[in-house]
């Protein structure tokens, strides 16, 4: 069984924060937190996804990362669950480098239209 370099909860939120909630893909830029019916929950559609994967035999894995790297904020990047699950399905056409790209980007607060 594999063990996964899984990111913390302090981690995620970070993401999360960063960019305001919305999905960093370019061309979607969904919000990913709303509001519950219950007024104590949210409701959420984002995820942290690993721009190379938590585990072997993921999406872009990368045997040279130690565990801390796997699960450090620079190898996450937030998307709504669509966009993690099509990032995760093409790994030809969305390799390691051009997440690491949206998500330099993004964070910098900079514009990153027509990347993804």
């Amino acid at each position: 069984m594999n063990k996964r370099d899984d990111f913390s909860q302090k981690t995620i939120d970070r993401l999360c924060e960063r960019v305001g909630g919305k999905c960093s893909n370019p061309n979607c830029r969904r919000e990913t937190k709303g509001p519950h019916s219950n007024p104590q929950k949210r409701v959420s559609i984002g995820e942290a996804a690993h721009i190379t994967a938590a585990a072997e035999g993921g999406p872009r894995y990368n045997p040279d990362l130690t565990p801390e790297e796997r699960s450090s904020i620079e190898n996450g990047i937030w998307l709504c669950k669509s966009c993690a699950r099509m990032i995760d399905s093409d790994e030809n056409q969305y390799p390691a480098e051009l997440l690491y790209t949206c998500y330099i980007l993004r964070h910098r607060g900079m514009s990153v239209r027509r990347i993804l």
